[in-house]
């Protein structure tokens, strides 16, 4: 009962202060400059309260080994910064890896051994408001809280990012699956509570596919009735299919016949799916801008969007610190010298970015693996040097660009994740392939684990394939059945009955993100047969492991 109070006083609260957009932008802007003047202080604030004084952390269990004391990350960040300290942290073994933080492997270091449940990095601080899923599919999904406060403070992102691509007061429209996924109910109440709540709110996936106890349920009839009540009326999910973009260009056609612009907040692949079937239908949507998150924003996807005159703005976030990089009105010129169609400028206040060598045994490699530590106080997680599956570059480069004048120097680019396979903006971790690959496959269709594989592409179009190699010694195969049988077993490998996954299998169902070839699997350079294989144009930050490393 306590939980229900909490979440209707909160929800309440946070409708009634919303703010006009020049309020917003200007509370944007002031909240901005304080934060990055307080940086430092606010980050030994978290580690001071949120883990040294705080009897669960997990953090204590790696730095007191170390003999590491408040005082050593204090004195080290006055006299190097935050991210000295933690390149320090890290060479100290004070890190966690994807694998470690959702509890997939026991951490052995600093001469201690236990294993992590993700529930332990929860940030002390929050007041649960309600819960999401995170887009990656193991086990449905990284469990997230997510408090009205923190959606009051990432609103401020949203009106500052939108102010910046002169779409503060332009009409919006999200094109996000239904709860409980985390980007369509978070982006129509941050954006509302700036003075512009999405006109639409489009689902790739119908609500009569999608399975939500009646606490979700609940919770979000709630949301849509008193935001009405409050005079905000939110857009409803409509079901829009991926195979039916048309009907997202003529929104925004129609839209620019009275606008100078407006804004689609959606998957990239998505986004592209949209420009085609502009172009195909003849609808005018110059100036759109697409804001594009949940994968790789690669250099095809930007020309095609770019192709019918609209802006790609890549969004980059996790679930368990939300929001974290985006790019700025000045693309070309941020982003020349070190390239990467994906380049976002860090929300440096809120987020540190370090990276790691990680090694990923079932792709046979070594990424420069991103690591995160938390600076906001309503972060979803606390994080302190934890991987998340993700890996690109970092660098810092003063810019003149709008993110660029208030400090945000950090710059993240060539983002991809190793752990998890993408496709439609929908991810499932490598851990769900493995074993469908390795023995559901060659139990039902005879043969091996090394008679199958997968490899990730783009197409020609800017759309994620996945080609599922299957050896021609199998002999004649079904590959409809195949296919089913392969999507069947993502769905079945959910222990949750309100998973992500049930979004996910249905999106790429009607992308047809799965594709069947005829092929021996390749191996790697060190004569292996992996159940995952990289294409040779792979970024230049991957490094392929050789016998002896």
């Amino acid at each position: 009962m306590k939980k229900y109070i909490r979440f209707i006083s909160g929800l309440n609260t946070f409708l009634k202060g919303r703010l006009s957009a020049p309020e917003a932008y200007q509370g944007a802007q002031n909240l901005l400059k304080d934060r990055i003047a307080k940086r430092d202080e606010n980050f030994l604030n978290i580690v001071d309260k949120g883990i040294f004084s705080y009897s669960k952390s997990p953090y204590k269990m790696l730095l007191e080994p170390k003999k590491i004391a408040y005082r050593d990350i204090k004195n080290k960040v006055e006299s190097e910064g935050i991210e000295n300290t933690l390149e320090w942290l890290k060479s100290e073994e004070v890190y966690f890896t994807v694998d470690e933080f959702k509890g997939k492997v026991p951490v052995k270091r600093n001469g201690v051994e236990f294993v992590c449940k993700e529930s332990m990095f929860d940030n002390p601080f929050l007041s649960t408001a309600y819960e999401v899923r995170s887009g990656a599919t193991r086990s449905a999904g990284t469990r997230v809280r997510i408090d009205f406060d923190y959606l009051s403070q990432r609103s401020l992102y949203d009106a500052y990012l939108l102010h910046l691509h002169g779409s503060l007061t332009v009409p919006i429209a999200n094109w996000f699956p239904l709860f409980p996924g985390a980007p369509g109910i978070n982006s129509s109440l941050r954006f509302s509570r700036i003075g512009n709540p999405p006109q639409k709110w489009f689902s790739q996936v119908e609500k009569a596919q999608i399975k939500v106890n009646w606490e979700k349920t609940w919770g979000t009839e709630l949301i849509f009735f008193m935001s009405r009540l409050h005079g905000m009326s939110l857009a409803k999910p409509e079901y829009v299919s991926l195979n039916h973009a048309h009907k997202i260009a003529r929104w925004a056609s129609a839209m620019l016949d009275h606008y100078p612009n407006c804004v689609i907040y959606t998957f990239a692949t998505s986004a592209v799916r949209v420009c085609m079937a502009a172009k195909e239908n003849g609808y005018n949507i110059k100036g759109t801008r697409f804001l594009v998150t949940g994968e790789t924003l690669t250099g095809q996807k930007r020309k095609e969007i770019e192709s019918v005159g609209a802006v790609a703005i890549p969004v980059y976030g996790i679930s368990e610190a939300g929001v974290i990089a985006a790019g700025c009105e000045k693309h070309n010129n941020c982003s020349s010298s070190h390239g990467g169609s994906d380049h976002c400028h860090l929300y440096k206040d809120t987020t540190a970015v370090i990276t790691h060598k990680q090694r990923v045994p079932h792709f046979d490699l070594i990424v420069d693996s991103f690591l995160f530590s938390s600076l906001l106080y309503e972060s979803p997680k606390l994080l302190l040097n934890v991987g998340m599956g993700d890996y690109g570059s970092v660098y810092t480069k003063a810019t003149n660009c709008g993110f660029g004048k208030i400090g945000f120097d950090t710059h993240i680019t060539n983002i991809k994740s190793y752990e998890k396979l993408t496709g439609e903006g929908v991810t499932f971790v490598d851990t769900d392939f493995i074993r469908i690959i390795e023995k559901d496959l060659p139990s039902k269709f005879g043969g091996s684990s090394t008679d199958y594989q997968l490899v990730e592409e783009e197409d020609e179009k800017g759309f994620n394939r996945l080609r599922l190699f299957v050896s021609p010694t199998l002999g004649t195969i079904r590959e409809d059945e195949l296919v089913t049988f392969f999507m069947n077993s993502l769905k079945q490998s959910e222990s949750s009955p309100e998973s992500w996954a049930q979004s996910g299998s249905e999106m790429w169902n009607q992308a047809r993100t799965i594709r069947i070839k005829r092929e021996h699997p390749a191996t790697t350079p060190s004569g292996k047969i992996l159940p995952f294989h990289i294409q040779s144009n792979a970024p230049a930050n991957l490094k392929r492991i050789t016998k002896g490393e």
